[in-house]
């Protein structure tokens, strides 16, 4: 199953799969901006505001009420950070409108009722003050509540202390004290920008989808998405950084930054995929066998790459105790695969887990969708079929040429103190 494209307008792009499969109607919108920080901070607001009320429906009450009319459909909003982009995120998702009654006429009101919640927020010429108020608050919350979640935290930190000087760094919420600043028309005037002038992209599956299509045309017309667009930054590596962290925790995350200056449009990019999983994708993976399994130092290891910005990170929960042998084993693992010590079983094992993780994203709507976000902002969709041929295709030799590009930059460890916050960075 695959979409095919439609321009609505300038900067405005439809996808529409058309199946019975999933007997419901799935609407994702996607609204692209550079990475920037006050900005950043301001988008994430957008989507627990719109959550709130809508012109036509003023309350959350109102707007549940609406939704369980449409027979229980579904809306919601977030934001995505993919590579130097945020993303807002709109999802709607009703009952295929082919098995209710007056379906032609329920189609178009879910529909207009996505469109209303997502682009027509409640209040006048600004969002209404008391929702602003208590959705900057908690924002802040979820922002200073990130530090619960170690393992979530040390890979933001890690990400934030290597590239501290390029978007990337950026958390996709943006930080405490940006938001704090926000004054509600600043964020108003920005949110309209973002829904009248930047990149939008409109993908919908289901039945019926050129019906879906109609509607949506009518509602977009007009939009104008052709606000420009910056590519990520490409950083030279120097030597690597090492900065400890210590906090009131039971055990330490460690978390490995390296530059691969490989990213998705490039020929190396599933040769670095793969190289990845067998790193340390798959409980097969060289990490798992050997960092977990032999040399029992690690509770949890893993491997991930950021396609769009070129970067992979390995982050393992460990022993303080044990960080310099960690690394250590960790370093052999990557330079075991730059020097071609890769089984065949090995490779093929990869590959094929990674088919089939792939395959499976067209068990849901949102899988389908989600999975072509890198090629929106790359401005390069890829039928699944291709990307499974890609992943096929990669040899023993593609993966030692793309992993051989890893450049360590920045190691951050995590450590248990009585000294809770104190941070410390070394070169």
């Amino acid at each position: 199953m695959d979409f095919t494209q439609h321009e609505l307008g300038p900067g405005v792009r439809l996808y529409l799969c058309e199946t019975d499969k999933f007997k419901t109607l799935t609407c994702k919108a996607f609204v692209q901006q550079d990475l920037k920080p006050r900005t950043a901070a301001a988008a994430a607001l957008v989507p627990l505001l719109l959550r709130r009320g809508a012109q036509r429906f003023p309350t959350t009450r109102d707007i549940a009420r609406e939704l369980e009319e449409l027979y229980a459909a579904d809306f919601s909003a977030d934001v995505l950070k993919i590579g130097e982009r945020q993303i807002l995120e709109f999802y709607f998702q009703m009952i295929d409108p082919a098995l209710l009654p007056e379906g032609e006429k329920l189609l178009r009101r879910g529909l207009e009722t996505f469109w209303e919640i997502s682009s027509r927020p409640y209040g006048s010429g600004r969002f209404h003050e008391p929702y602003f108020e208590q959705e900057k608050h908690t924002l802040i919350q979820e922002l200073e509540g990130l530090v619960n979640e170690k393992h979530s935290y040390a890979l933001v930190r890690c990400t934030a202390l290597m590239c501290s000087e390029e978007p990337f760094g950026i958390y996709k919420y943006g930080d405490v004290d940006t938001v704090r600043s926000l004054e509600n028309q600043e964020v108003y005037d920005h949110y309209q920008q973002l829904v009248n002038s930047y990149p939008l992209d409109v993908f919908v599956v289901g039945s019926g989808t050129e019906q879906a299509a109609e509607v949506l045309a009518e509602l977009i017309k007009g939009r104008d998405g052709r606000n420009a667009l910056h590519s990520p930054q490409q950083v030279e590596v120097g030597a690597p950084r090492c900065f400890e962290e210590f906090m009131d925790v039971q055990q330490a995350v460690l978390v490995m930054g390296y530059r691969t200056q490989i990213t998705y449009p490039d020929a190396n990019y599933y040769g670095l995929l793969v190289g990845n999983g067998i790193l340390g994708g798959f409980p097969h993976s060289k990490l798992f066998m050997n960092v977990r399994e032999r040399a029992s130092l690690a509770y949890s290891v893993s491997s991930s790459i950021e396609g769009s910005k070129g970067l992979l990170t390995i982050s393992a929960g460990i022993s303080a105790e044990q960080q310099e042998q960690a690394v250590e084993i960790i370093q052999e693992q990557v330079r075991s695969i730059q020097e071609g010590m890769i089984s065949r079983e090995e490779l093929e094992q990869t590959k094929s887990g990674m088919i089939s993780s792939m395959n499976s994203m067209n068990d849901s709507p949102a899988g389908l969708i989600n999975r072509n976000l890198i090629g929106i902002v790359h401005n390069q969709l890829r039928t699944i079929d291709e990307v499974v041929e890609s992943i096929s295709a990669v040899s023993l030799d593609d993966v030692v040429r793309a992993m051989q590009h890893l450049q360590h930059d920045t190691t951050y460890i995590l450590r248990p103190s009585p000294q809770k916050g104190a941070a410390n960075g070394s070169n």
